[in-house]
């Protein structure tokens, strides 16, 4: 973390979500980002590029700052966006619509287009007012939605109007919704109750299967605000709290947490792990923190350990094996989204602004 550098660029958008473009071979340049609570919000394509008006000293600039190739205007907030493939993005929407939007790179002018809109695939089952699509999940070409009518659908990327399964997972609002492998869902909803979902059979048949997640006070609720599982360990999940707290579960053994860790003083807004470096995850607050958490390389550092190991499951053990890095600290504001490729962090949130961190490992 010594030799990290950041930069901010302001664009003058509240950004809900910041996602890189995936590139196999080499480190990504270019990256979206999803806006909301704006008169008007879009999904932008951003590409970094030199920058033409470095002062002569070179003090205070940057060597690439971010240029808005193309954007897409969107009828609500963005609430959620991932990549199906290298070139197709998801993006959920307040309005209760999923809609595939298609990136063209290219040497002078990136372009991006939507080429496909759900019908509402959320809703309010007394009103039938459009409930808000509050998170997305990715598995293949499989799309899984959850909304705040406590619903899950799912839909092929070659067919979003087409619903696959809906899901009536929940009698109150999901917040968070992952895939833990091509069958199995976790969805959250705003009590704190995680609830583990098969994919493949409608609501009548699905598993009664419920966690709840620990609370510092017992006599309060705790919700969950951020999922996401190690990319190499599926059967380790991580819950991002309300109250600033990560829950380690194994999903080996629901009996109880395997680990619960004190992090933030505020909800914890996105949590993932590096995808290329999966000993290191990343937490973003809504007092505008992002933090980096590396395993301890006394303890091995590696997830893929030949006994299957992980700090992550160490109970009371894993503060001394885990070190904590604060990346952006003290920016007042929340930071809603992040995503790491190769040594390079980009993070947004209601600054209105973007940053980029490099040589982030």
């Amino acid at each position: 973390m010594s030799s990290a550098v950041v930069s901010t660029h302001y664009i003058s958008e509240k950004v809900a979500r910041v996602r890189w473009l995936p590139e196999a071979l080499h480190q990504s340049e270019r990256f979206v980002t999803g806006s909301w609570d704006m008169d008007r919000n879009f999904v932008r394509v951003w590409k970094l590029q030199s920058n033409q008006h470095i002062s002569a000293t070179g003090t205070d600039d940057v060597d690439q700052i971010p240029r808005c190739m193309d954007k897409v205007q969107m009828e609500d907030d963005v609430t959620a966006m991932e990549f199906v493939d290298n070139s197709t993005l998801a993006v959920s929407c307040a309005d209760g619509h999923l809609s595939l939007m298609n990136v063209q790179r290219a040497v002078e002018e990136d372009q991006v287009q939507r080429v496909a809109r759900s019908g509402e695939l959320h809703c309010f089952q007394r009103s039938q007012e459009p409930a808000p699509c509050t998170d997305l999940a990715v598995y293949g070409t499989d799309i899984a939605t959850s909304g705040e009518d406590g619903c899950v659908n799912i839909v092929s990327s070659e067919n979003i109007r087409l619903v696959k399964r809906t899901i009536e997972a929940d009698s109150m609002a999901l917040f968070s919704l992952c895939y833990v492998s091509q069958q199995e869902l976790v969805a959250a909803n705003r009590m704190g109750v995680l609830r583990m979902l098969d994919a493949r059979v409608a609501t009548e048949a699905q598993p009664k299967i419920g966690i709840m997640l620990p609370c510092r006070d017992d006599k309060s609720s705790n919700f969950v605000s951020s999922l996401t599982t190690h990319p190499s360990q599926k059967h380790i999940l991580l819950c991002g709290s309300e109250e600033g707290t990560i829950t380690v579960w194994d999903l080996r053994n629901l009996e109880y947490p395997a680990s619960y860790i004190s992090a933030h003083d505020s909800p914890i807004n996105e949590i993932g792990f590096h995808r290329q470096d999966t000993t290191k995850l990343f937490t973003a607050s809504e007092t505008g923190e992002v933090w980096m958490w590396s395993e301890n390389r006394g303890y091995g550092g590696d997830a893929s350990r030949k006994d299957g190991n992980s700090p992550w499951l160490s109970g009371d053990r894993v503060r001394a094996l885990i070190n904590v890095d604060g990346v952006i600290t003290g920016t007042r504001k929340a930071m809603n989204s992040f995503d790491v490729h190769g040594s390079r962090l980009v993070c947004g949130g209601d600054t209105e602004a973007v940053y980029i961190i490099d040589n982030i490992a």
